[in-house]
């Protein structure tokens, strides 16, 4: 006998995990997507299972080196112009959490979120069948000048005090793992416990075929408003149909700020664009992902491809894609694989949704307790989207949680 009906709005990776806990809870679950499974920011990532990030993008010395970027149009942080003034009251809330209070608890929200995130993970896929599409190379993060080295190691040794495996390797010890690196590269280090998957848009898709056997249903359509019942939401779509939803879980993305703010709560969600390239034939062998956080982006072997992808505009959801990011990062990328090669590689643009204070929203509305937010996740979506998918079927089964769920409520702004 069901436990009730849930209907998910959202088929991202954060949509898929909520929905697969729940059936497994004995719920029956719709899942409601304007294009299905997939066809958004869960598409087009890096494919990383990041859970040893403990670190929130505000922090006070983020902003040295983001004044540096910010005069590159095509540099690994800028703004649009026509996006400017629209960024800036996210920009401010961004600034106060910036301060040294601030980011010790959001450091500790985050530590205890990605610390349950792989565990979850682990579940989710034995449940699903999909533990073959995921690989422990770990990451290799990799500079090209001594002073962000030096820089690094303060944030690795954050990461050691939290449990997390970090190993300094110099330059010559970086090249063995990875021939094919230029002799531009200083020194490094290895983050031996770091996952990741073969393809992420495959992976949502497999699990999707996974929910569809569960007897999940999948419905395309665009929510046009909601309208929050006593029991429940009224939900209407914009081809017209209605649906009274006994619960609902918001889990569009960045998308999900508009529908949190029908409900009375005004989230203030933004999007840090992200641009890549995956290219089929290289020409170049990477055996693992390389990380460049001196130069803002990732290069990321994929069953697919070759991924080069990366850096943050801030443009909003509207403005057309500037390609001119994508050929900055493959020059960046040729600096430490001169051999690189981008014929046949397809060009993406995707909108990570994300908060000030780089905590998602895992939480029941403020007013309305049938319905339940999961979204905000920023560059941890794939990381997170498992745990967020226990934390959420936790709240609708009234159950405690793992974790302090606190830092992550709708009414913190």
């Amino acid at each position: 006998m069901s436990k009730g009906h849930v209907y998910v709005a959202g088929a991202g990776i954060i949509g898929l995990a909520v929905a697969a806990n729940l059936v497994q809870r004995g719920f029956q679950v719709t899942v409601l997507d304007r294009e299905g499974p997939a066809a958004g920011t869960s598409r087009g990532n890096a494919g990383a299972i990041a859970w040893t990030d403990v670190a929130p993008l505000a922090s006070p010395g983020l902003w040295k080196q983001a004044l540096k970027w910010f005069a590159d149009p095509l540099g690994p942080l800028t703004v649009r112009p026509a996006y400017a003034l629209k960024i800036l009251p996210w920009m401010i809330r961004f600034l106060a959490a910036s301060n040294p209070k601030r980011v010790e608890s959001s450091t500790k929200a985050l530590a205890d979120l990605n610390g349950a995130a792989l565990p979850a993970w682990e579940r989710l896929w034995r449940a699903s069948g999909t533990h073959n599409q995921v690989r422990k190379d770990g990451c290799l993060e990799i500079f090209d000048a001594e002073a962000t080295l030096k820089s690094a190691r303060e944030g690795w040794d954050e990461q050691r005090e939290f449990g997390i495996s970090i190993e300094e390797l110099d330059a010559g010890a970086i090249r063995e793992l990875e021939p094919d690196l230029s002799a531009r590269v200083v020194g490094g280090a290895l983050v031996p416990g770091w996952m990741q998957v073969d393809d992420p848009k495959i992976l949502c898709l497999s699990i999707a075929d996974w929910l569809k056997g569960q007897g999940v249903e999948f419905v395309v359509a665009e929510i046009a408003g909601l309208e929050p019942k006593a029991a429940g939401c009224g939900v209407s779509l914009k081809d017209g149909r209605k649906i009274d939803a006994e619960h609902l879980v918001i889990a569009c993305g960045a998308w999900s700020k508009t529908l949190a703010a029908q409900l009375g709560d005004a989230i203030p969600l933004d999007t840090e664009r992200g641009y890549n390239i995956t290219v089929p034939e290289p020409g170049v062998q990477v055996k693992r992902m390389i990380m460049l956080p001196g130069h803002g982006f990732v290069i990321s072997p994929l069953s697919t491809g070759l991924r080069v992808g990366g850096a943050v505009e801030f443009g909003g959801l509207h403005l057309p894609p500037n390609w001119k990011r994508v050929d900055a990062m493959v020059a960046k990328a040729r600096l430490f694989y001169p051999d690189l090669q981008i014929e046949g590689g397809e060009r993406w643009m995707g909108y990570r949704p994300s908060i000030p204070d780089s905590l998602p929203v895992i939480s029941p509305a403020s007013r309305h307790d049938r319905v339940f937010y999961a979204f905000g996740h920023a560059h941890h979506g794939l990381t997170e989207s498992a745990v967020t998918g226990e934390l959420i079927a936790d709240m609708i089964e009234k159950k405690p949680s793992a974790i302090d769920v606190g830092p992550f409520a709708a009414d913190r702004f």
